[in-house]
């Protein structure tokens, strides 16, 4: 018996940075996140760091066409515990 009920999923990556964590950092967290995937994936380009970016960022995966999303929260690395 086949499904149709299978759901097209379009992925989106958008990072979240906090006001005192270096932009620039979760932005290159998530890129190379974006290189090691080995699936399609929309790298959203807006770094979320105030509800203003978050706007900007929601605007930017609805217009892509993504119905799924990973947010990446960028301040977090393998150096932490």
């Amino acid at each position: 018996m086949t499904s149709n009920n299978i759901p097209q999923v379009k992925l989106g990556i958008v990072a979240v940075s906090r006001d005192c964590f270096p932009i620039a950092l979760s932005t290159q967290r998530r890129e190379n996140i974006v290189k090691a995937y080995k699936g399609e994936v929309f790298n959203c380009q807006t770094t979320v760091e105030n509800e203003q970016d978050m706007l900007k960022a929601i605007e930017e995966v609805k217009t892509a066409g993504c119905n799924a999303l990973v947010v990446f929260l960028g301040n977090f690395g393998p150096e932490t515990p």
